[in-house]
């Protein structure tokens, strides 16, 4: 028997015919849809209301009426076990009584799919299912009306007519019930509209816990489909419109809405970001992280752990847990490769070009968003860059007022405080939102503790076409040095060693952001921007040295008892003063369907260098605190670009980009002459960009692009070189190719990249004409890779995120130079191709969440199972595995709980992460040193292991 749709009413029955119910009336007449040809046969009635026959000989069959909750076709069962460990019984009170005990093998528990041993099929149906199917040992059945069942169920794969035996059948069914619920579905036809009735266009649809959709066409409509029936949450948000959060209930089939945005010039304030992101309409690469995700893993960790669940991304810690000093890569490249803006100011250090995410500490708490461009991506402020883009963008105007308490801790003393608040729009026109926020740790390492302080303010005035926000945040922090790792002949006995054992051995930075941006309108259809900035920041480090020379500290020798001393211990400071100033400038015009944006950035940065002897075993003549070197260094950043998505027709936009970019560096270097003195250098670059977008289908999008980037050498590289050993700017050029489809309930991707370098600067170990062992340029390394996305509403209370790369990095014709302890000099050692150092082949992480409680305005609470696997990585870029980190998976468990409206309170939020679940013994960095001694090459190996298993948790208060 065949139940499509929701039929009144289905019978499954056995050998019967014009069976008499208690009101007297034949089956047959009750139910004149069942076939014609019966054989008689007597059933014994056990339940009219919901459906339940039993014949003589014990099988049990079951009559479906109406919308039953519960329907169950079994044959000599009784307290069948499902995988929840609950009998039968309990989840279907409504069996009944005296079943003889027979084992049913569980399939599919969702769909109610259920085999007997013998080979016999049987289904368990819940809910409004559309289709429910029973067959027994059957091939090419036919239905009464005398149509094959493959024309009846047309939606049957290929193949399940052809099969002998249900036994058979199990594998083809149960795969097709995989990929289509047998629990009613819905489709959402929706249209997005401003309070005037005016279409919203390229408006960014968000269904649910998943399935971001395809923005709005030009006319503001958006579809979706395979929707589970019932409550569903809408998100929309469109740039100048106040976002809106609604829940839509939804019926089988088709459904449609009409949802109005309201006008707010306080979205104006996204201008700023826009014009350096990627949207839905550019051909590239990214993720992006919403407040509301964030809120869920933000434990104080820093940056590198939030994002370390996106595809090809690679976190690690210098003390072992996610607090204090974090790395990041991105597709193998280090952050200082990875551009990082802050409201589209350039954070990453203008000389070093790194990105030092301790001095942000708890930003996240004050961040909207973070989007993630993998790759080149499109063109940004800042130092090019050659592995991804991330851009932060921190907390919008509020229309009403809030606030926020939390407080939070966990393993190794780890302690985090934050008080956040906001007025909301006062009079329509004024808001005040801050923060304050303290992190510490003792960390995992010996000595590794981390004492993290920050505020955040902003104020906002808006007016009607126009507004003003100024906005400062500042971070300081003070970490006991890790840098050395630890060494690889003790790590297996003593994980936690720090050699550093000097009380004051730390790094102590402060750095304070201002930012002030206005936002103007002109007419409807575009938006300007102007952001004027100054980033401030001065510290140092502190180091106890040992048996130091005198004389590279300014110190004349010392003579004690007629000898004479030319080394001594001393505690030195390595101090940076410095400040970044600029402006940026951008212009959002939309030319119908089309969309222009022009750009760019001007910025002067000053660095003071300097170090200090603050205590010396032997001082000489020197005074305390005297400098024993002192330098200066300007660097100036100026670039412009300009951005156009060319809509050819409503399935394709075709992308070109733009970027000339101007950098001049004035630092303190060696001439020549091996002399120290001031030089001048400058570079100017030619970054295009192109690609093409093509909306293949509702829901489906590829696309593809190409893109250069410049990049110029760093501080190290320059400083610690002649002229005639300088290394050149490094170019990149990258070919991304991809494919999305996104439904309501499930989105999916893949993306295939090639970077290819040329001048690609790396250790190779050779020594320059000053003895310092730099990065030199290698003439041609690729990275080349596919990265897959998959998200899954998979029902309404279960969800799976997952993504994995898959790639192959390589330096092609590297040599490698060694030093030769024995004889001096260096030794050459040829490897061909090679792996590039610290990018491992495979990354894949997997999230699996699932709502095990939700009431409509009472709360809800999810449970996260996380998973992140790291394939090895080489230490350098000779691929040996003796200078190697092993793979390795992490799993961490994670718990959040809402309860809304307790007392006053908008919501209470709890959140527990137990990380390194099975206590994962591995090291996510470390460092190597080659040289041969005694006839034979050696190493020295530091490595950082991270913590075993961990807790951290927190409690949030929301007004």
């Amino acid at each position: 028997m065949l139940h499509q749709g929701l039929a009144q009413r289905t019978l499954m029955l056995q050998n019967a015919r014009n069976l008499r119910v208690p009101f007297g009336r034949p089956l047959r007449e009750q139910f004149p849809e069942l076939p014609q040809g019966l054989r008689p046969g007597t059933l014994r009635f056990l339940d009219f209301r919901r459906g339940l026959f039993e014949r003589p000989c014990g099988s049990l069959y079951l009559l479906h009426q109406g919308l039953a909750q519960r329907t169950l076709m079994l044959q000599n069962a009784r307290n069948l076990r499902v995988p929840f460990g609950r009998p039968l019984r309990e989840q279907f009170p409504m069996l009944p009584q005296g079943l003889r005990p027979r084992t049913l093998r569980f399939l599919d528990f969702r769909r109610g799919l259920l085999v007997w041993p013998c080979g016999s099929l049987y289904l368990l149906h819940q809910g409004l299912a559309q289709r429910t199917l029973m067959l027994q040992n059957a091939r090419n059945l036919r239905l009464p009306c005398g149509r094959p069942l493959r024309e009846q169920l047309q939606m049957l794969p290929q193949g399940l007519i052809k099969l002998a035996r249900a036994s058979t059948l199990v594998p083809a069914l149960a795969a097709f019930l995989l990929t289509t619920t047998l629990s009613a579905q819905s489709k959402l036809n929706g249209t997005v509209q401003d309070t005037h009735g005016t279409p919203v266009a390229f408006a960014s649809v968000l269904l649910g816990e998943q399935g971001r959709l395809e923005p709005t066409d030009a006319h503001g409509v958006f579809h979706a489909k395979g929707l589970f029936t019932g409550s569903l949450r809408v998100r929309i948000s469109a740039v100048g419109f106040w976002p809106k959060d609604t829940v839509i209930n939804l019926a089988e089939g088709a459904n449609t809405v009409r949802l109005t945005l309201a006008r707010s010039i306080t979205e104006l304030a996204a201008a700023e970001v826009t014009a350096l992101r990627a949207g839905d309409r550019a051909p590239f690469a990214k993720s992006t992280l919403t407040a509301e995700e964030i809120a869920e893993k933000n434990t104080g960790v820093d940056l590198p752990y939030l994002l370390d669940m996106l595809p090809s991304v690679v976190a690690g810690s210098d003390a072992g847990t996610s607090i204090g000093y974090t790395n990041l890569r991105i597709r193998g490249s280090d952050a200082t490769r990875t551009n990082i803006t802050l409201n589209g100011v350039p954070f990453n250090d203008a000389e070093s070009q790194g990105a030092f995410l301790v001095n942000l500490p708890d930003l996240a708490a004050s961040a909207e968003d973070i989007e993630v461009q993998r790759g080149v991506g499109t063109s940004t402020n800042g130092p090019g860059a050659f592995g991804a883009s991330v851009n932060l963008r921190t907390t919008a105007v509020k229309p009403d007022p809030w606030g926020l308490i939390e407080a939070g801790g966990g393993s190794y003393n780890t302690q985090r405080y934050s008080i956040s608040a906001g007025t909301g729009l006062i009079n329509e026109r004024f808001s005040l939102d801050m923060r304050l926020s303290s992190i510490t740790s003792d960390g995992y390492i010996d000595r590794a503790t981390a004492n993290l302080k920050s505020y955040f303010l902003q104020g906002a005035w808006i007016g009607n076409t126009r507004s003003l926000r100024f906005i400062t945040f500042r971070g300081k922090e003070t970490t006991y040095q890790a840098w050395d790792g630890v060494p690889r002949e003790v790590v297996d006995t003593n994980r936690t060693y720090n050699g550093f054992t000097y009380d004051n051995q730390v790094d102590n930075y402060d750095q304070t952001h201002y930012q002030l941006l206005f936002d103007q309108k002109l007419g409807k259809d575009a938006v300007l921007n102007l952001t004027l900035f100054r980033v401030s920041g001065a510290g140092y480090y502190e180091q106890w040295k040992p048996d130091e020379d005198m004389a590279d500290y300014g110190i004349s020798p010392a003579v004690i008892n007629g000898d004479t001393v030319t080394t001594t211990d001393i505690i030195r400071r390595k101090w940076l003063d410095n400040h970044l100033t600029g402006v940026n400038a951008s212009a959002d015009l939309k030319l119908g369907a089309h969309k222009l944006v022009l750009g760019g950035c001007y910025s002067d940065y000053r660095g003071a260098h300097y170090g200090e002897v603050t205590w010396a075993r032997y001082a000489g003549n020197t005074d305390i605190r005297q400098r024993y070197y002192d330098n200066d260094a300007r660097k100036t950043d100026a670039n412009a670009f300009a951005k156009l998505t060319y809509a050819i027709n409503p399935k394709i936009d075709l992308y070109g980009d733009l970027q000339v970019r101007n950098v001049t560096y004035s630092f303190l270097g060696f001439n020549n002459h091996l002399d120290n003195v001031t030089q001048d250098l400058a570079w100017n670059f030619f970054n295009p960009k192109a690609g093409v977008l093509w909306r293949v289908h509702q829901g489906g999008k590829a696309y593809a692009s190409f893109a250069v980037a410049n990049r110029e050498p760093n501080r190290d590289d320059l400083e610690e070189t002649t002229p005639a050993s300088r290394p050149t700017a490094e170019r990149l050029f990258d070919y991304e190719l991809g494919y999305e489809y996104r439904t309501g309930r499930w989105n999916a991707g893949i993306n295939g990249y090639y970077m290819d370098y040329a001048d690609q600067l790396v250790l190779t170990g050779e020594l320059n004409d000053v003895g310092a062992a730099l990065r030199t340029n290698v003439p041609r390394s690729y990275r080349a890779g596919v990265e897959l996305m998959f998200a899954a509403q998979l029902t309404k209370r279960l969800q799976w995120k997952a993504n994995a790369t898959f790639s192959n990095n390589k330096v092609i014709d590297f040599t490698e130079y060694v030093d030769d302890w024995d004889n001096g000099g260096q030794v050459a050692v040829h490897h061909g191709t090679s792996d590039l150092a610290f990018s491992p082949n495979i990354i894949a992480a997997s999230q699996l969440s699932l709502r095990v409680w939700s009431k409509p305005k009472k709360g809800q609470a999810d449970l996260s199972f996380i998973t992140k696997y790291v394939g090895q990585q080489y230490l350098d870029n000779s691929s040996s595995t003796d200078r190697m980190l092993d793979a390795y998976v992490v799993n961490d468990l994670r718990a959040n709980v809402s309860l809304f409206s307790l007392k006053g309170t908008k919501s209470v939020d709890f959140n527990l992460t137990v990380r390194n679940l099975f206590s994962e013994l591995y090291e996510s960095n470390g460092w190597s040193y080659s040289y041969i001694s005694e006839g034979r090459r050696q190493e020295q190996v530091g490595l950082f292991p991270q913590a075993p298993i961990n807790v951290l948790g927190g409690v949030s208060v929301r007004f």
